[in-house]
């Protein structure tokens, strides 16, 4: 150029008159945290947030004019050479725009120009990289302006891609660097013997090098955050735009960059000296890389057809140079339009090249392997094979050197010759040929290293690595086929971290549903883990399960499914509250009323595990539904109340159906099942929401008339009679005839069947007869009818206890003592309604019979009279008070020769007693809230638990005791009696903590938790009780054991004879532990029960001494206390238990032959003893010295791990040997106090 044209000094003026606007004018326009802020608070990503869309005119016109500018300087670095001081302010002018918000115009432009420069001015490149990288925390992280270069192409949802400027700019700058040496510089290069390959390689390398410099700073700066800035979104950001831009034919160094991110990436989280923080996301970006590749491998299963015609419509022969020729067609075909394109096919090109090269150089490494290889093992296939690589891969070099020599000004005649391939047939052109490059075939890799990483120590890595396995199996489920991803995972499910555990099953559960044919391999691994410690891994097992349910809701295993969910009912309150989300969703939402399907389905999910959980109780039903019915009392749409109408008009419908088949003697087992199944849901809703079967009281009322020949028979009358029992007394106006009907029916079955039916067949007609009909001479008829037969057998058993008659009517006298308890119970026959006006107290008379055959010489007998005693008290609670019932009680109880069954009856009294007592409170509860505005405070009298309470009080001692029964029955029911004693706050929790810790060693577990429980619930509200009974907790541990094993003879350990050995007392020291003054005092109070003067018999100790072997002990200092005080207890009285044993077991004639012994010895060692007198005590100081040696040294290693030196036992000690020990003992002592 004319230096007339080319003046310097007006190139500077208009570079500071550029940067000077930018700065102080369309900057703070555009980009609000450019702006002063006056009163100098807020950030600059705060201020963007608050920024406004409007701009003055005159900037918009400056602005553009700007970028007219910044286009015009990068023409002229095209054309002319600049000064270093001006490209280092052209470079400084064209970073700046990348890092301010809304110039997406002005960046484009400088693009053109720091690409410009960067590809010219190699000495500047470093100091541009650097300049990016100091502005990179000013980056924008908000999704709303984060992306605007947009690409060529469209994501699968068919919007365009975009990819952040910043990113392209980094693209654009790797690929300029790229460029091919003139004639004139490959003839100088030649001069200094570098071949055109080399010059060609070299220039690839070069920006080999700045990529893989770039990637790791930047990836250094996501370290752990630096102040206020914190890289890693960053760095996440421009991954995803490497994503986004890879396999796109005007971007080949994505691809380049992405392959050298893996391997930095797999070095930084292999590498344990890295920061931790680094580590972690090094791995969390490699999960992402690794993820897109798979799935790039499974999406783009290559177009084998668009190729075929690409290979057809390009003449040639081999396919890979035809296809490098088609794609640089396109980009040739385009450069006029982009003339960034250029850069890129110079990189292709380039590329290409070296991979040629490096294939040549691997092809003739092997062939002189082979040539070196004296015994010639390889075959000769290997070496044709190898120089046919060589020969091929000149031929692609020749190839591209001529298209090398095609300057830019012969494209358009090369346009004119060619028929190019469209944008889309080039992206799967790059795809091909990518597909040979090591990137595309370095999943395995990626996959292996973070394999490997599963078994590292640092829980944060695991978790990391576990997450990014999950993020591989959600796009492609296949992998978890493999057997070291297999292995992998399972190990993780038993890590001991939750977090870990919680990433093994979030990937299983993926995994499962992706693929439901697996479903059943991975189901029992998934399912245990519902029972996980880590409240995280329970909820994620909730969830999948949640979704197997909706997804494959004809899946085998739903019911068992269903049942592990609705069980963690009352666990964590996040667990609850999803448990509700989840049945809500599954059964508790009203379905559409055409889905017939869906309903049916929902009714046979929800009958089925009501069957499943016949043997363990339904307690989590109500509650669940108590639950939902609860959360939307106040609102207004009822979604809950609607599916529960719903369920009960489809429920009456199936038990019909059932019935019909039932009837006509089809599959007869399995709908009788059903029908119990659909009838006892039916009862459990009922329960929750009586005025749900109201409008179907009628349709149920005929069930009682049904023959009771099996079980389930027995099944249909009870759950129907206990149904009617709550809705009857709902009906508005029922029908006398239908009372009458339902009472006469109810009568029949009491006198025709068995306990059970007797039972709810009375409660039921309690309820109608006391609270509807008032029929009560009904009642007194059969209840005079029962009375009259008991008084009658009792006057012929005290007349003759032998007679056969009374054999023969052994039936009546039980059926008559159990229906007259349960009419006790549930009618109050001493109300005028009743006897009228005879003044003989009915309930006195009862007890007065029932207790004469209580003492009856049959024991099935006895059975039934406690059992109509325990029906009358629950009506009359204060009879529990009269001498003779006490007395009855006590003696049952305590007496060691009466039988189980009857131990048995008592205690399941006096829980049944409780257990309506707990229900009479509650319903009081619930009305007092009702009419708590009218009532007055001071009028209300607690009497109802004073008087269960004095009743506790004088059973308590002998409940207590029956948990020394060697009957494990016997010790479960008087387990219940005391937690319903506890949680209705009866009795001072104390007296019985001992106890609950004496039933947590039990081997049954489901006694071992209840008692682990109620411990867990007293040291709550008490904190100290615990502790305060501990020792003799543990001392009545030991006799409950002994009741245990009484029959085995055998000696009691203290440890749980299963996989786990941990001791029987664990629980115990788990809750002492968390106090360091309580845990001591415990310790220290243990260990004093091996002193002398305590006296407790030597299997007590060997006891105690296993529960101290096996506590669970969490730091060093715990076991190190102990030994410490066993070594201070052993030096001391160690030494005097050997003497006194020696002195025990010691006759005349032995001590004579030993005193010669030892005097032939002392001749022989004189010079190793100092001061002894005779034999005995040189034998006394042996004895005593070894003891106290060995004693220390035992607890020397104990405490460091390491063997300490002890005396020979072949030498006889010194007195030094005993002082050593003492000595020890001094020293130990010291850091134990510090401690």
């Amino acid at each position: 150029m004319p230096k007339v044209v080319y003046i310097e000094d007006v190139i500077e003026r208009v570079l500071q008159f550029t940067k000077f606007h930018l700065l102080n004018s369309v900057y703070p326009q555009y980009d609000s945290s450019y702006r002063g802020d006056r009163h100098g608070g807020g950030t600059s990503k705060s201020k963007r947030a608050k920024s406004s869309a409007h701009k003055q005119k005159v900037v918009v016109v400056l602005y553009n004019k700007v970028c007219d500018i910044i286009s015009s300087i990068s023409e002229l670095l095209e054309i002319q050479l600049l000064t270093d001081t001006t490209i280092l302010q052209v470079s400084n002018l064209g970073t700046t725009p990348f890092f301010v918000e809304n110039v997406s115009e002005l960046q484009l432009c400088a693009i053109t120009l720091v690409t410009a420069v960067f590809s010219r001015y190699e000495k500047h490149r470093q100091l541009i990289l650097e300049d990016i990288f100091t502005s990179l925390a000013k980056l924008p992280t908000s999704k709303r302006n984060l992306r605007n270069f947009r690409l060529n192409s469209i994501d699968s949802d068919g919007e365009p891609l975009y990819i952040q400027m910043v990113s392209a700019l980094v693209l654009q700058l790797i690929q300029c660097i790229v460029h091919f040496p003139s004639e004139k510089e490959a003839e100088e290069g030649q001069n200094k013997k570098l071949d055109r390959d080399a010059l060609i390689t070299n220039t690839y390398e070069t920006a080999m090098r700045t990529a893989q410099n770039f990637l790791s700073v930047f990836l250094k700066k996501c370290g752990s955050k630096q102040g206020e800035e914190d890289y890693r979104p960053l760095f996440e950001n421009f991954v995803h735009d490497l994503l986004s831009a890879v396999s796109k034919p005007e971007w080949p160094a994505a691809e380049l960059l992405l392959s050298l991110l893996g391997r930095l990436l797999v070095h930084q989280f292999s590498n344990k000296q890295t920061e931790m923080a680094l580590r972690v996301a090094s791995l969390d970006y490699l999960g992402t890389v690794a993820s897109r590749l798979r799935k790039d491998a499974l999406t783009s299963k290559m177009n084998q057809r668009a190729i075929d015609r690409i290979l057809k419509e390009t003449p040639g022969s081999d396919e890979v140079q035809q296809l490098q020729k088609a794609l640089l067609d396109f980009l040739d075909e385009n450069i006029d339009t982009e003339p960034d394109l250029l850069f890129a096919r110079n990189f292709y090109i380039a590329q290409w090249y070296r991979d040629s090269t490096v294939e040549v150089e691997k092809a003739i490494k092997s062939q002189n392997e082979f040539d070196e290889d004296p015994k010639g093992r390889r075959h000769f296939k290997d070496v044709d094979s190898s120089e046919e690589i060589v020969q091929m891969a000149e031929i692609r070099k020749k190839f591209l050197r001529k298209i090398i020599k095609t300057t830019p000004t012969d494209f358009s005649s090369v346009r004119v010759n060619s028929d190019t391939i469209d944008y889309e047939d080039s992206c799967l052109v790059v795809r091909y040929l990518a597909s040979m490059r090591p990137f595309a075939q370095s999943f395995d890799i990626y996959l292996s290293q973070i394999l490997r990483v599963l078994g590292e120590s640092a829980i944060a890595v695991r978790t990391k690595a576990m997450k990014c396995l999950s993020e591989v199996v959600a796009v492609d489920p296949s992998i978890l086929a493999r057997l070291d991803m297999q292995r992998g995972v399972h190990c993780r499910l038993m890590d001991n971290s939750s977090s870990v555990r919680e990433a093994a099953v979030e990937l299983l559960g993926r995994f499962v549903l992706s693929r439901p044919e697996l479903i059943e391999q991975y189901y029992d691994m998934l399912i245990e883990r519902i029972l996980d410690t880590g409240i995280s891994v329970r909820k994620r097992v909730i969830k999948i399960l949640r979704d197997i349910c909706l997804e494959q809701p004809d899946f085998h295993k739903i019911t068992e499914m269903c049942v592990k969910m609705i069980r963690r009912v009352n666990d964590e309150e996040g667990i609850k509250k999803l448990v509700n989300e989840t049945f809500q969703k599954l059964w508790f939402s009203p379905t559409p009323g055409h889905d017939r399907d869906a309903m049916t389905r929902k009714v046979l999910n929800v009958t089925d595990v009501v069957l499943a959980c016949r043997d363990s109780g339904y307690d989590w039903f109500e509650q669940l539904l108590q639950n939902l019915l609860k959360s939307e009392e106040n609102a207004s749409y009822k979604p809950t109340k609607k599916a529960c109408v719903q369920l009960v008009d489809n429920l009456v419908e199936h038990i019909l159906k059932y019935e019909e088949s039932i009837a006509d003697c089809e599959d007869k087992g399995v709908n009788s099942s059903r029908l119990v199944a659909c009838i006892t849901t039916l009862y459990l809703i009922t329960k929750i929401r009586s005025q749900f079967m109201v409008k179907h009281t009628m349709t149920l009322q005929p069930y009682l008339t049904n023959r009771c020949i099996t079980q389930n028979d027995v099944m249909v009358i009870c759950n129907v009679a206990k149904i009617l029992e709550l809705v009857i007394p709902l009906m508005e106006n029922p029908s006398e005839t239908f009372l009458t009907t339902t009472e006469e029916d109810l009568m029949k079955l009491i006198m025709k069947y068995g306990m059970m039916v007797v039972q709810h067949c009375v409660s039921c007609l309690g309820a109608i007869v006391n609270k509807v009909t008032h029929n009560y001479k009904f009642v007194w008829a059969c209840f005079n009818r029962y009375y009259g037969a008991l008084a009658k057998l009792k006057t012929q058993h005290q007349e003759d206890s032998s007679s056969s008659t009374l054999a023969t009517s052994k039936p009546t006298l039980l059926r008559s003592l159990f229906t007259v308890g349960a009419l006790c119970r549930h009618f109050d026959f001493d109300q005028e309604e009743f006897k009228g006006s005879n003044k003989i107290v009915i309930k006195d008379k009862v007890v007065e019979l029932l207790l004469y055959f209580t003492s009856h010489e049959d024991e099935e007998v006895q059975i039934k009279a406690i059992v109509g005693l325990g029906f009358q008290f629950i009506m009359h609670p204060e009879l529990m008070f009269v001498q003779d019932v006490k007395v009855l009680y006590n003696n049952i109880l305590s007496d060691e020769s009466s039988t189980v069954n009857l131990k048995i009856q008592v205690l399941k009294n006096l829980q049944t007693y409780l257990q309506e007592e707990d229900s009479r409170m509650q319903e009081a509860d619930r009305e007092w809230k009702n009419q708590a505005k009218q009532e007055d405070l001071k009028e209300m009298g607690d009497i109802s638990s004073g008087m269960s309470s004095s009743i506790m009080q004088i059973y308590l001692k002998q409940v207590l005791e029956s948990f020394f029964h060697s009957q494990s029955t016997v010790r479960h029911y008087s387990l219940n009696v005391i937690t319903l004693t506890l949680s209705q706050g009866l009795i001072h929790p104390v007296q019985c903590v001992p106890y609950l810790i004496a039933i947590g060693t039990d081997p049954e577990p489901a006694m071992k938790n209840k008692a682990d429980q109620q411990l867990v619930e007293i040291d709550k509200k008490y904190s100290g009780f615990i502790h305060m009974k501990a020792v003799a907790g543990l001392k009545m541990s030991y006799q409950v054991q002994q009741a245990i094993n009484e029959s085995k003879k055998v000696v009691i350990r203290g440890f749980r004879h299963d996989d786990s050995d941990s001791a029987l007392c664990s629980h115990l020291y788990t809750m002492v532990r968390g106090n360091r003054q309580h845990r001591r005092a415990f310790l220290i109070s243990l260990l004093n029960l091996f002193d002398d003067s305590s006296k407790i018999e030597v299997n007590m100790l060997l006891f105690v001494a296993d529960n101290l072997a096996c506590f669970p002990y969490q730091t060093q200092e715990e076991p190190l206390f102990i030994m410490h005080h066993v070594d201070i207890t052993l030096s001391i009285s160690g030494s005097n238990l050997l003497q006194s044993f020696k002195e025990n077991l010691r006759k005349e004639p032995i001590r004579h032959e030993k005193k010669v012994k030892t005097k032939k010895r002392k001749k022989k060692h004189s010079h190793r003893r100092r001061n002894s007198s005779d034999g005995d005590d040189e034998d006394e100081e042996r004895s005593s010295s070894s003891s106290s040696s060995n004693s220390s040294c035992s607890i020397e290693e104990g405490a460091d791990g390491t063997p300490a030196p002890s005396s020979s036992t072949t030498q006889p000690p010194t007195e030094g040997a005993v002082g050593s020990a003492t000595s020890h003992t001094e020293t130990t002592e010291e850091p134990m106090e510090q401690d």
